[in-house]
């Protein structure tokens, strides 16, 4: 599906079904691990969409992702909004658990995509309704298949919940006191460059095919625009969170 993000939508609850146990992230990673292969290759991904791809790559995908999260992205970030949530990982047994609950997290979040991508395409991945599946439906004047409007339509569903999540969450653990100045310019610039890198590389991406083209199979090239806005988007964020991370401990944005 095009709004790999969306899958993230699952990662609250059931880190609330295990008692918190699960974390959150790690699963929401994992619940997104499938698709992101893409950003690494021209693929399509389709090995990552089966059962026996469970443990290599996805988990080793997922636990990459999830070590870029957390040494990198995370303490980054947190400073960006001014949040405050430590991991409180000071004893060698609640490490432990940690690093356990996060590999179970990432098996968790692959199998929901897995199901998810399932229940919503036409194809090898599919293992149930697939004659429903392939049945069209008349929307505004035109037809469409089945699956398609499912694995459009749930992904936008999804995305609005999602973001009234994260908004929630930025009220609980925002800190009292405000972030600096120093270090919102420095966020504020480096998201600027981050999305204008994104959208240079997809004009880049584009400019090769014509209107017609993009047309005639716009489901995929949105897909691969969107693969390649993310490819972009992740290098100069990381460079930058990197860079953010130097600075801050040589305390420049105190």
């Amino acid at each position: 599906m095009p709004f790999t993000l969306s899958h993230a939508v699952l990662a609250p609850p059931l880190s609330k079904l295990s008692k918190g146990y699960l974390p959150t992230a790690a699963l929401a990673i994992g619940c997104m691990t499938p698709d992101l292969i893409r950003l690494f290759t021209q693929q399509d991904g389709g090995k990552t969409h089966l059962w026996n791809a469970l443990i290599y790559p996805n988990l080793v995908i997922g636990l990459f992702f999830c070590l870029l999260w957390y040494f990198i992205y995370r303490p980054v970030l947190y400073r960006f909004m001014g949040l405050q949530d430590p991991l409180r990982l000071t004893q060698f047994k609640t490490s432990m658990g940690f690093v356990i609950g996060v590999v179970i997290s990432i098996l968790v979040g692959v199998s929901t995509h897995l199901v998810w991508d399932g229940l919503t395409h036409v194809d090898f991945r599919t293992f149930a309704f697939r004659d429903f599946l392939s049945q069209s439906i008349s929307l505004f004047g035109q037809r469409f298949p089945v699956h398609r409007v499912l694995q459009i339509g749930t992904s936008i569903v999804a995305l609005p919940i999602l973001v009234w999540m994260c908004i929630h969450y930025f009220q609980q653990f925002r800190q009292p006191s405000p972030v600096s100045s120093k270090i919102k310019r420095y966020a504020w610039s480096l998201l600027g460059l981050t999305l204008l890198s994104g959208i240079y590389s997809v004009w880049d991406y584009a400019r090769y095919f014509s209107y017609d083209i993009w047309v005639s199979n716009l489901y995929y090239f949105t897909a691969r625009s969107i693969n390649e806005f993310s490819q972009a988007a992740l290098v100069i964020f990381s460079t930058g969170c990197l860079v953010f991370m130097f600075f801050d401990q040589k305390q420049y944005f105190e």
